[in-house]
C-alpha cells in the first residue's frame, strides 16, 4: 500500500485567517524571535493570500447542519434515532501568526497558520425513546461543544516581475480536525482508495504542498475506510450533497464508497466519528471526532502526480 506524499513543508510557524463565521474573531501575534521581524507588509500580505485562497483555508461541511436520515442497524438500544443533526449557534475564531527563516534583513521567508474555532451549539436526534414503563417519540437535544483546528502554510518569493519585491504566497494546507471538548472518541485513520490513488492519512493536520492534494478522476468510485478506537462507533460521510452511514465492519474499521462526481475543481469530504452513546443513549453526552480532507476532482489524471521533488510545477 502506498502512502499519501505529504510533503513535510519545513515551516515552524503559526498564522490565522478571519473565516466567515457567526462569532467573534481575535488575532494573536506570537513573539517573533530568533531575529525574525515581520513588517506590517507581511501580515497583510498573508491576510490577503488567505483570503484569495479561501477554497484550501475553509469548508462548510463540520459545521453543517443538514439531516441524516438513521438506518435500522444494530441491536435494540435506549434510543431508536430517525433523523439526526448538529447546530452551531456560535463560532469563535482565534488567530495566531508565527514567522520563521530570516533573510538578511530579518524578514521572515516562512509562515505556518494555524487556525483554531471553539464551535458551540446542540447536538439533535430524533426518536422513539424506550424506558421499562414507556416507549415515547422524543427530540433530544445534547450541548456540544468542539474544537475545530486547520493548519496552513506561506512561503515569501520574489513576484513575478522584475522590481525586485516579493509577496507571500500559499505553499501547503492540512485537513481539519474536530475534537469534542473533553471527548473520548477518536480517529485513528482514513484509508482512501481510487483509480491510482491508495493513501493512509494518520494525522489529518499534517502539512502537504498545494498540489499534492488528492485527485480523483471525475466519476470515479472513492472507497474510505476509516479506523476508530471503539468498535461500536458510528461514523458518517459528510460530502457536499450527501450523508450517509458508513458499514461498521466489526472490527474497529468502517468503510463507505462514494463517487466523485462530473464537476471539477476542489472540495471536501468529512469522516465524522460519533460514540455509540451520542446517538443511541438519551442519557449520555455528545462526543465525535470529525476529519475534513481536501480533494480536486480531474478529467484526468495530471503528471504532477509522479512526485520528483519539483515544486514548480
Amino acid at each position: 500500500m502506498k502512502s499519501h506524499p505529504w510533503s513535510r513543508i519545513a515551516l515552524i510557524a503559526t498564522c490565522a485567517f478571519a473565516l466567515a463565521s457567526c462569532g467573534k474573531t481575535s488575532s494573536l501575534q506570537s513573539p517573533a524571535g530568533g531575529g525574525v521581524t515581520p513588517t506590517a507588509s507581511d501580515q497583510a500580505q498573508i491576510a490577503r493570500a488567505l483570503q484569495e485562497a479561501s477554497v484550501f483555508v475553509q469548508e462548510d461541511l463540520t459545521t453543517s447542519s443538514l439531516p441524516f436520515e438513521a438506518e435500522s442497524r444494530g441491536a435494540f438500544a435506549a434510543v431508536r434515532p430517525w433523523r439526526f443533526w448538529r447546530e452551531i449557534t456560535d463560532v469563535q475564531t482565534t488567530m495566531e501568526t508565527v514567522y520563521s527563516n530570516p533573510d538578511s534583513a530579518g524578514r521572515p521567508l516562512l509562515a505556518t497558520v494555524t487556525i483554531h474555532r471553539a464551535l458551540t451549539g446542540t447536538f439533535n436526534l430524533v426518536g422513539r425513546v424506550f424506558s421499562d414503563t414507556d416507549t415515547t417519540v422524543a427530540r433530544i437535544r445534547k450541548p456540544l461543544a468542539d474544537d475545530w483546528t486547520r493548519r496552513i502554510a506561506l512561503i515569501r518569493r520574489p513576484a513575478r516581475n522584475d522590481t525586485g519585491l516579493t509577496r507571500w504566497r500559499l505553499a501547503g494546507t492540512s485537513g481539519v480536525d474536530v475534537r469534542t471538548q473533553g471527548g473520548a472518541t477518536r480517529i485513528l485513520s482514513l484509508h482512501v482508495q481510487a483509480t491510482g490513488l491508495d493513501t493512509t492519512i494518520t494525522d489529518p493536520l499534517e502539512l502537504h504542498r498545494l498540489h499534492r492534494v488528492f485527485r480523483v478522476a471525475y466519476g470515479d468510485t472513492v472507497t474510505v475506510t476509516a479506523t476508530t478506537q471503539a468498535s461500536d462507533d458510528v461514523v458518517l460521510f459528510r460530502g457536499s450533497d450527501l450523508r450517509r452511514r458508513f458499514v461498521n465492519n466489526g472490527d474497529g474499521t468502517h468503510t463507505f464508497k462514494f463517487r466523485s462526481g462530473r464537476f471539477q475543481g476542489l472540495r471536501h469530504f468529512a469522516v465524522d466519528a460519533l460514540s455509540h452513546g451520542t446517538l443511541f443513549d438519551d442519557t449520555a453526552a455528545y462526543d465525535a471526532n470529525i476529519w475534513a480532507m481536501i480533494f480536486s476532482v480531474e478529467p484526468v489524471r495530471m503528471p504532477c502526480d509522479d512526485d520528483d521533488g519539483d515544486d514548480r510545477r
